[in-house]
C-alpha cells in the first residue's frame, strides 16, 4: 500500500486572531456609543441654555418697554417658548448712580430647580422728564 500524505491548506483564522479582532471592534463600537451619548447630551444642553437666554432677553425688553421705571424688589413669572414652559426670576436692585437700576434674570426649565439654565444682567436708566410728560 502506498500512503499518501495529503496536504491539507488551513482556510479561515484562528481563535486568538478572532479574539483580538473581537477586543479592537468591541473598545471600538465602546469609544463611539460613549461620544455619541456625550454629544447628544452637550447639544441637549445647548440648546436648553440658549432657549432660556432668549427667555431672559424677551424678559429683559418687555422690562426697558414699561412706562414705569421698575421697582426695587423680586418678580416671579413664567414664559412659553418652544413648547416648553419657563419660570424666570427678575431681580430689580437700586445701583450707586440714583438713575440706574440693576436687573437680573434668572430663567430655570423647572421651577424646582436649584441652579438656573442662565442669568442675565442689565441696566435700566430712569426715563427722563420729557419721555415721562408723553
Amino acid at each position: 500500500m502506498m500512503n499518501k500524505s495529503l496536504s491539507v491548506k488551513q482556510v479561515g483564522f484562528t481563535l486568538l486572531e478572532v479574539l483580538i479582532a473581537m477586543v479592537i471592534f468591541g473598545t471600538t463600537v465602546t469609544f463611539l456609543l460613549k461620544n455619541l451619548n456625550e454629544q447628544q447630551r452637550a447639544h441637549s444642553e445647548i440648546t436648553i441654555k440658549t432657549i432660556a437666554h432668549w427667555v431672559a432677553l424677551n424678559k429683559m425688553a418687555e422690562t426697558r418697554l414699561q412706562p414705569k421705571w421698575p421697582n426695587i424688589g423680586v418678580t416671579r413669572g413664567e414664559a412659553e417658548m418652544r413648547n416648553r414652559t419657563w419660570y424666570w426670576l427678575q431681580t430689580v436692585s437700586k445701583t450707586t448712580e440714583k438713575d440706574l437700576r440693576q436687573i437680573e434674570i434668572e430663567v430655570r426649565l423647572e421651577e424646582s430647580d436649584e441652579n438656573p439654565a442662565t442669568r442675565f444682567v442689565g441696566f435700566i436708566a430712569e426715563k427722563d422728564d420729557e419721555s415721562k410728560a408723553q
